[in-house]
């Protein structure tokens, strides 16, 4: 699931991911790296990008606490980490749940 940073177009960023290659980049709460059941939340304003930022049902309820959106405390409590697309793919794959956490959040 490792993923580096490498050159990539000023519009569309990518990463060279040990598994699938040069591939756009996408951002994850930690707990979804290694995952499986535990809810996908995403920014649905951020829906233009095909892999907007996402975090699970623990880290939502962080987010919750500290007024409902993200902020330097909140995110002071989570850590994010880089994978590529299809990872991303992946990882949202093995963590919806198939009810309400999994909505997009306003």
């Amino acid at each position: 699931m490792e993923a580096k940073q490498s050159s990539q177009d000023q519009r569309q960023r990518t990463v060279n991911c040990v598994r699938h290659g040069d591939k756009r980049e996408a951002f994850v709460c930690e707990h979804l790296v290694s995952g499986a059941r535990l809810g996908f939340f995403y920014d649905r304003e951020d829906l233009g990008n095909p892999y907007p930022d996402a975090w699970c049902s623990a880290c939502e309820r962080v987010r919750l606490e500290h007024g409902g959106t993200w902020n330097d405390e909140s995110e002071a409590l989570t850590r994010v980490k880089l994978v590529c697309g299809d990872c991303y793919q992946e990882i949202k794959a093995k963590n919806v749940l198939g009810s309400a956490e999994n909505l997009p959040v306003p």
